[in-house]
């Protein structure tokens, strides 16, 4: 599968509907997730319209440099004036990237991580590989993603343990599954990256791809 880049008009849908019920996970993924206190750098690919990007500027307030990236132009577009509107331009940076061959040297983010996006990816093992290696020995790589086509009322279950999440969310969540990988292929790409300092965490439907860079 090549990695969906949403044009207008369903760039537009995408950011005013389904992004926006989203909130909540991102939010949440903000407050979860492991930035240590001396980052300087983080990389978001797939970052869609910067929501993310938002929650963890908001969270982080000393991570000084967050680069949210996307395939899409137009969703790049609608992350730099979201920065924009909420005061965070000088710290988020959004750019089109595709993450199968990054524009960035090695070691350049002390985190690198991507939300709902890795299951688009036309090959995973190589995004996998890219991320790790624009990742600053030490460094942190956090992988969200599903797994598995759940029900539902599994979706709603997993949901409701979210801080702000509606019906909406577990909707939207749940619509976005039917393109989930299945554990046995998660784990496979874990293995075929090759890479020793990454473990999986299941969650229910969910999953983090994650570890911390050795050097």
């Amino acid at each position: 599968m090549e990695p969906r880049e949403f044009q207008w008009p369903m760039s537009v849908l995408y950011s005013r509907f389904f992004a926006r019920a989203m909130e909540p996970a991102y939010a949440e993924v903000a407050r979860q997730a492991p930035i240590p206190p001396q980052a300087q750098a983080l990389l978001d690919i797939g970052g869609a319209d910067g929501r993310l990007a938002l929650a963890l500027a908001k969270q982080y307030p000393h991570l000084p440099r967050i680069v949210t990236a996307d395939i899409s132009q137009d969703l790049v577009t609608r992350a730099q004036r979201k920065a924009r509107e909420h005061g965070f331009s000088e710290r988020i940076h959004s750019e089109v990237q595709d993450v199968h061959n990054l524009n960035y040297p090695d070691d350049s983010f002390d985190v690198t991580m991507s939300f709902g996006s890795m299951h688009h990816w036309r090959d995973p093992v190589t995004g996998v590989k890219e991320l790790c290696r624009v990742l600053k020995p030490q460094g942190k790589l956090l992988i969200y993603d599903g797994n598995d086509r759940p029900s539902l009322k599994d979706m709603k279950r997993t949901v409701s343990t979210i801080e702000g999440s509606t019906i909406w969310t577990a909707l939207v969540y749940w619509m976005g599954s039917k393109d989930f990988l299945s554990r046995d292929e998660i784990t496979g790409i874990v293995r075929d990256a090759g890479i020793k300092f990454l473990s999986i965490t299941w969650n229910g439907p969910l999953c983090l791809i994650g570890g911390t860079k050795e050097g």
